[in-house]
């Protein structure tokens, strides 16, 4: 026979028999009593087991457990709880089991675990993502421990069925009494002064606050104040007004501008201590002053007021800047009744 055909059937041999080997070993390891684990996870599995029992790891009762229609098994001499663990599952509020999670398991047993609903609860205003138990939404409240009060609202039916993603909303609602000491605010008098420049004021009399005792009734959603009604007011101590004294007298205006404006109100008819009272109102006697409405000069005119005024008083084309133009103007249209277009007066 030739060399080489032994050598090769040989090698051929050694393979299948290398192969077998390690199937053996596998399956052995597999389905053995695991001769190869950890001395110390067999003395904790043993612990485990029933007093008076005779421990065996390949005796330990072999289950099932389906979570959510995946299913997988596991062995454990202890309870439901612990074949659950061993898995790296744990029963959380919500979920659903087969078997109460303190039974002990039993050999071929199948747990089922419903994991609940993916469902958001809103408690007042603060959010809460979890898993509901099917059912009803007062079926998520007993689950998660929420109860109403007698104010509370929330945003559907009690016996309402809950659906994956739901979203449940309570607002929290609540009324409470406050009773706060406050101070009243006292009025103010004015007496006209015509020694006095105009809207200069001097008090003569200062106001004194009062003390109230007020009650309200305070209603807060979800943690913030929405209402507050004033219930009851007791008056401990009346305000005592104030009294000012607030002048009318215009200010001195600059000699060059007082004379311009007397001399418009004695051309054309007017009353110069009015016109003296409007250009300082108006423009603090400033022929320059400008607003951004528009307003211009001394008596700041509005420019379709100066327009369609200035020619009939004999100053068409003029500026409203120009002092002699505009204190006349205002002259001619004071003394024809056109004082009302001011509100200084």
């Amino acid at each position: 026979m030739d060399s080489r055909l032994v050598l090769s059937a040989t090698l051929r041999l050694g393979r299948l028999a290398l192969v077998s080997y390690v199937v053996a070993v596998g399956t052995w390891t597999l389905l053995g009593p695991s001769p190869l684990a950890p001395r110390e996870e067999l003395v904790a599995r043993a612990a485990s087991a029933p007093r008076g029992s005779s421990f065996s790891v390949d005796r330990a009762p072999l289950v099932s457990v389906s979570v959510d229609g995946l299913s997988a098994t596991a062995r454990t001499a202890g309870t439901v709880e612990d074949a659950l663990r061993s898995l790296g599952l744990a029963a959380v509020a919500g979920d659903r089991l087969s078997v109460p999670a303190d039974a002990s398991v039993l050999t071929g047993q199948r747990i089922v675990v419903d994991r609940g609903l993916p469902v958001t609860l809103l408690d007042g205003g603060r959010s809460v993502g979890l898993r509901a138990p099917r059912g009803t939404v007062a079926d998520l409240l007993a689950a998660t421990g929420v109860t109403l009060g007698p104010l509370d609202w929330i945003d559907r039916e009690v016996g309402a069925r809950l659906e994956p993603g739901d979203v449940v909303q309570i607002t929290r609602v609540a009324d409470r009494v406050e009773t706060l000491q406050e101070t009243a605010s006292f009025e103010v008098r004015y007496i006209q002064d015509p020694n006095l420049d105009r809207l200069r004021q001097v008090v003569v009399t200062a106001g004194v606050p009062g003390q109230l005792v007020n009650t309200y009734r305070v209603q807060v959603v979800n943690g913030r104040e929405v209402e507050r009604v004033l219930l009851a007011s007791l008056e401990v101590t009346a305000p005592t007004s104030e009294v000012r004294r607030i002048g009318t007298r215009a200010p001195q205006a600059p000699a060059e501008i007082e004379a311009i404006v007397r001399e418009a109100a004695a051309r054309q008819g007017a009353d110069a201590e009015q016109l003296l009272r409007v250009a300082w109102c108006e423009s603090r006697f400033n022929p320059g002053a400008y607003n951004a409405s528009g307003a211009s000069g001394l008596f700041q005119f509005m420019p379709r007021t100066w327009a369609s005024n200035s020619f009939n008083a004999g100053y068409g084309g003029a500026s409203p800047f120009d002092p002699v133009a505009s204190a006349n103007v205002a002259a001619w249209m004071f003394a024809r009744g056109s004082a009302s277009l001011w509100s200084c007066r």
